[in-house]
């Protein structure tokens, strides 16, 4: 139910800080700097995929639809199937399935996603918006998640730690458990 409420909240807040921003600024405006050159505003459609991949193809928006769908729904089917001791890497697939879903409703309702924040970093500039922000820090965590954080990860710290002292428990218990059958034999009391 939790991750539901995420889902749902970061969908809205990628649509209401897209429809702000263009209800403000307006389409294709020069970009408003805010931080430096680093970041402003830059209010603009993408039709193609990242950095306008595809943007002029007529094939290119109904496959992104499709795929995107595609995607969202075997996420879906992953979040639901995963078992609850896996919440980290259930997060990040819904992150990953949030951001998805609002550049979907871009795309299908405006034939493109709007795009409202700029970055540039020296060695490379684009624009993105909330969904694009939350996909890649849902991806981030998707990583961090298959490779160190969830029980089963591929490289968790203190995974051999936690079967080592299951087994010294183990050991121990059975130790105890010997030791009160050994003395229930030699009680002089009971074998009276």
């Amino acid at each position: 139910m939790v991750l539901a409420i995420v889902f749902f909240l970061l969908v809205f807040l990628d649509q209401i800080t897209k429809a702000a921003a263009f209800a403000l600024v307006g389409v294709d405006e020069p970009v408003r700097y805010w931080l430096g050159k680093m970041f402003g505003f830059d209010t603009l459609i993408n039709k193609g995929m990242s950095f306008g991949i595809g943007a002029d193809q007529p094939w290119a928006l109904p496959l992104f639809i499709a795929l995107t769908s595609l995607a969202i729904v075997v996420m879906l089917f992953f979040v639901l199937r995963l078992r609850p001791k896996h919440r980290f890497l259930r997060t990040s697939l819904v992150l990953i399935m949030a951001g998805a879903a609002g550049n979907l409703i871009d795309r299908i309702v405006l034939g493109g996603v709007r795009d409202l924040i700029y970055m540039d970093f020296g060695f490379t500039c684009f624009s993105n918006n909330i969904a694009d922000i939350v996909i890649f820090f849902g991806a981030i965590c998707f990583i961090l998640a298959l490779l160190f954080i969830d029980e089963d990860a591929l490289f968790r710290l203190g995974k051999n730690r936690k079967k080592e002292k299951e087994q010294l428990e183990e050991a121990a218990h059975s130790l105890v458990e010997s030791a009160k059958s050994e003395e229930e034999e030699n009680d002089p009391s009971k074998n009276g």
